[in-house]
């Protein structure tokens, strides 16, 4: 079958160019699963979607300081891919933060 959608999405950190984020596997349908993290900002380029083939956490970089991003994170197997698990979250006006990890 395909995935079940991710569980728990949360932001751990967040930068004026990048989010931190990090959440808990659904169901692998029995198969390998990927993630696939999406980021939309009213008036900012999307970045790229980033895709995670291990782990369960990803800094999204390349981002506006001071933008509310409407993240999303789908899982994948080779079925097909979840219902998407979504966020709101907030670059900060400033440079702060351990930086990505």
């Amino acid at each position: 079958d395909r995935p079940e959608p991710p569980r728990a999405l949360r932001l751990w950190e967040a930068s004026g160019t990048w989010l931190g984020l990090q959440w808990e596997p659904g169901f692998d349908g029995g198969l390998e699963q990927h993630f696939l993290l999406r980021a939309e900002g009213p008036g900012a380029p999307p970045p790229p979607a980033a895709l995670v083939t291990s782990g369960f956490s990803l800094t999204l970089g390349g981002l506006r300081p001071d933008t509310p991003y409407d993240v999303t994170v789908t899982a994948r197997n080779a079925r097909g891919e979840s219902a998407p698990a979504r966020l709101r979250a907030v670059t900060s006006g400033t440079e702060m933060g351990a930086g990505p990890r």
